[in-house]
């Protein structure tokens, strides 16, 4: 008995605890209006209600859902079946002559007011979303308007176009009465400040004496002896000066023209332009100035040594200099030394020649390269060798007598003295190339020498040939 007494006890203090709820849930946004503990437990068919925090409201498509939640006997609580979402404040309120700028209307957010051209706001610029909707009140926008302008003497003040005030954008316009200048500004505007944006002009009569030319130069434009306000003098300079300074001058209100009048000083060319491998000598770069080049030692100047400075600057071009060499002809059977560096025969090289084996040098072995870019000789050539025309031993030959040569193959041999002496013919004259025959026919041999008083450049030496004369 008293073990089945314990065991009903035992179950009536599991029934009483399992029927006890712990903490109710969480709303997001929203809170239980039932004041308790969090350690307060809940017996069975406790019922708490749920309310939004400030500035949310329950969403529309969930108000016929349950807004509280109730214990229930297996410890738990039946399902809360709302939710708090941001309350939405609408239109702010439209603002005439301006408008507003507001990212959602959601509590919290903030909506800025503008006003458009020309119009100022009057109260705050912005409202907020509370929890009872926007705050504050909407702004206005007035329009702008500028203040009335004073009367000037010896002129016509603006009157409005239309209505009381100036307003943004307006424009007032200014005269003078005849034989006055107006000074300042001739139209002012209305600006979005509700300030004119110029002072207003004056009337006054102005006239300016023409200054002197300025020298070395001449009035292009505005050539009256009187100038009234803003007439304007525009100046050249002669050909090869450069002006100084404006060349407009502005007739002003105290009478005088502003800026000083320029003037024009010699055109400066600057630098004539520089060469390579040379130098210019220059005294000054002014106007009808010369330059003149100069190629260093060892080159020649390429082109124009000089050049004048015009109205329009350096004319013609800067020289060049190149290296001074010489040209080496070939040489037909024989050989020339190459140049000791590069490609070129510079100056003071020395260029030596031989021949081939059976050739002979005729003229000079060994040549050099001046500075003025020539040989100082001929080039040599080579001629190829003859074995002399020898005699027998005892062999002897007739002396023939004197004879007079006769020019019977229009040789040119006119004025030419001809002897033999021992077999040997020596011709003596004034041409080359001459044919000597015996008239006696007489077996002889004999040389021909060819003798020329004034030998070409090429001719270094006689040219020399044997021959046989036979009988017919």
């Amino acid at each position: 008995m008293l073990e089945r007494l314990i065991l009903a006890l035992m179950a009536i203090g599991v029934t009483r605890v399992t029927g006890d709820c712990s903490k109710p849930p969480l709303l997001e946004n929203g809170f239980p209006t039932n004041k308790f503990t969090p350690e307060t437990l809940f017996d069975v068919g406790t019922e708490i209600t749920y309310k939004c925090n400030l500035g949310y409201v329950f969403k529309k498509e969930m108000l016929n859902g349950s807004r509280s939640v109730t214990c229930k006997e297996d410890s738990t609580w039946t399902a809360l079946e709302v939710i708090c979402e941001s309350k939405i404040c609408g239109n702010p309120g439209k603002i005439a002559n301006g408008y507003y700028e507001a990212p959602n209307a959601t509590f919290g957010s903030k909506v800025i007011f503008h006003c458009d051209t020309g119009y100022k706001m009057v109260g705050r610029s912005f409202r907020v979303c509370k929890a009872d909707g926007w705050d504050g009140q909407i702004p206005a926008c007035e329009a702008i308007t500028c203040d009335d302008l004073p009367p000037i003497s010896n002129g016509k003040t603006p009157s409005l176009p239309h209505g009381d005030h100036w307003q943004y954008g307006m424009v007032a316009a200014y005269s003078c009465n005849n034989g006055n200048s107006l000074i300042g500004a001739e139209k002012l505007t209305c600006t979005e400040s509700g300030k004119w944006d110029n002072d207003p002009p004056t009337c006054k009569v102005v006239e300016c004496q023409r200054p002197e030319l300025p020298a070395n130069g001449k009035i292009k434009e505005g050539f009256g002896p009187k100038y009234r306000y803003r007439e304007t003098i525009s100046y050249i300079c002669n050909e090869g000066f450069e002006m100084v300074g404006d060349h407009v001058i502005e007739c002003k209100e105290n009478n005088t023209f502003i800026p000083a009048p320029p003037i024009c000083k010699p055109r400066n060319c600057g630098n004539p332009g520089n060469i390579l491998n040379g130098y210019y000598e220059l005294r000054n770069a002014s106007f009808e100035t010369k330059a003149t080049f100069y190629c260093n030692e060892g080159y020649r100047m390429v082109g124009r040594n000089l050049r004048l400075c015009k109205a329009d600057g350096w004319d013609g071009q800067v020289p060049t200099c190149e290296v001074i060499s010489c040209d080496l002809p070939l040489l037909n059977n024989g050989t020339v030394s190459s140049p000791s560096s590069g490609d070129q025969w510079e100056p003071g090289m020395v260029a030596n020649y031989s021949c081939d084996n059976g050739y002979s040098l005729i003229g000079a072995e060994r040549l050099t390269c001046m500075a003025s870019g020539k040989w100082d000789k001929n080039p040599p050539t080579c001629r190829e060798s003859k074995m002399p025309l020898t005699r027998k031993i005892g062999e002897t030959k007739e002396k023939p007598p004197a004879t007079i040569v006769e020019d019977e193959g229009g040789l040119g041999t006119t004025g030419i003295v001809v002897s033999c002496i021992i077999g040997i013919c020596v011709g003596i004259g004034g041409a080359a190339g001459l044919s000597f025959y015996n008239k006696k026919r007489q077996r002889t041999m004999c040389k021909k020498v060819h003798i020329n008083p004034q030998p070409s450049e090429n001719q270094v030496e006689a040219n020399v040939n044997e021959y046989h004369d036979h009988p017919a």
